[in-house]
């Protein structure tokens, strides 16, 4: 593996833990670039996402859709969003 390679990893007690298989020598010296992603915190009861939706229906109504199913597409697009190369 000598071009640069990405791969997922969780930080744990101290040490990277790969998420995904590494093809590499034991002991092979790396340069690693650190990413760090967002903290995904629990999702919305669908109580919740309705009464958010009602809070934001003045100026903003429509900009992500709604319902609870266009709002949870759209937050699912704009994650898959996040994995995507410039």
């Amino acid at each position: 593996m000598t071009h640069p390679t990405k791969i997922r990893a969780t930080y744990k007690n101290g040490v990277i833990e790969p998420l995904d298989r590494i093809s590499l020598p034991e002991g092979q010296a790396l340069e690693v670039e650190i990413k760090a992603f967002p903290s995904i915190r629990s999702e919305l009861s669908r109580d919740q996402k309705r009464a958010l939706i009602q809070k934001i229906c003045g100026s903003m109504k429509g900009t992500w859709g709604n319902t609870v199913e266009e709002i949870d597409a759209y937050i699912q697009s704009e994650r898959n969003s996040w994995d995507r190369e410039f």
